[in-house]
């Protein structure tokens, strides 16, 4: 908390410590949602830039992971409107496995969920948000990232690859 309120009060050192702290949470989170490790890396560099230049906005300290997670997700979706990607494979770096370990069916098959279910999977099983957490990202209701959770389980287990239950 101290290193957000003197980043908020414009210590760059105290911000620049904070975002390389999260820097493979926010790579992973990007390489999930748009499968592209270039852009995930554009993404992420993105992502830092806004924060340097909108960290007087966090209203509450305690918010700062899901304020940088919402201009990750946005950042995200703005890419993906000015390029229709195409879907590819990606294997993570040594460091993202270490330090989470993901299952490589699962995210294959997160390439062909719709997204609006893909984001709040990728929150919810990747980056262990509650639904209250991704709702406050979205900016939507908590009963709508519950729907969107079931739907996207649902999507999985009917058209996934993968035998197992999500």
């Amino acid at each position: 908390m101290e290193l957000i309120l003197l980043a908020k009060r414009g210590d760059r050192e105290a911000l620049t410590k904070l975002l390389v702290n999260r820097q493979a949470k926010l790579y992973k989170t990007a390489l999930l949602y748009i499968h592209n490790k270039e852009d995930a890396l554009d993404i992420v560099q993105e992502t830092s830039l806004q924060a340097f230049l909108s960290i007087k906005h966090v209203h509450h300290l305690q918010y700062f992971d899901t304020w940088l997670i919402r201009i990750l997700i946005n950042v995200s979706r703005h890419l993906y409107r000015r390029e229709t990607p195409v879907p590819e494979i990606v294997e993570l770096t040594a460091d993202c496995h270490k330090q989470v370990d993901l299952h490589q069916d699962l995210m294959q098959d997160l390439v062909m969920v719709p997204e609006k279910f893909r984001v709040v999977l990728i929150l919810f099983y990747f980056n262990e948000l509650q639904e209250s957490e991704i709702a406050k990202i979205l900016r939507v209701p908590t009963g709508t990232v519950k729907s969107r959770l079931n739907r996207g389980r649902e999507w999985l287990r009917e058209k996934g690859d993968v035998i197992r239950e999500y």
